[in-house]
């Protein structure tokens, strides 16, 4: 089942690299989504439509004729749990560079990403997309 769920988590992220729209089969329709409260984007997302309009906002901070960047530094299951540490490369949509840390803690339930919390650098965030 592990190997399972991180094959998923990767699925996930080369979507979300992508752009791909079948991004939102990977998720349950209750799927939840937490990001730190210091974030302008920070609070809890309950069910597949508020996920996808957290994604959806977040869109419009980058240059989206650059492709994001994510490097796999670990990725980690154990049972419905998958556990991953990357650094996603972007450009912000005001043309700077951006390079930040992330830890994501995933769950799975039935083969689609039931739960994510998301850990980030929110001050590095603060300053080069939303100020």
């Amino acid at each position: 089942m592990s190997e399972a769920n991180k094959a998923l988590v990767r699925r996930y992220l080369d979507a979300m690299t992508r752009g791909d729209p079948a991004l939102p089969e990977l998720l349950a329709d209750d799927v939840s989504w937490w990001v730190p409260p210091s974030s302008p984007l920070g609070g809890l997302r309950e069910g597949k439509a508020r996920v996808l309009e957290l994604m959806a906002s977040g869109i419009g901070l980058y240059d989206v004729t650059v492709p994001f960047q994510i490097e796999i530094e670990a990725i980690v299951a154990e049972g419905d749990r998958v556990a991953v540490q990357l650094v996603m490369s972007a450009r912000t949509a005001k043309g700077a560079p951006y390079r930040n840390f992330y830890h994501f803690a995933f769950r799975v339930r039935d083969g689609r990403i039931c739960a994510v919390k998301e850990y980030v650098d929110t001050l590095y965030a603060q300053q080069l997309l939303f100020s």
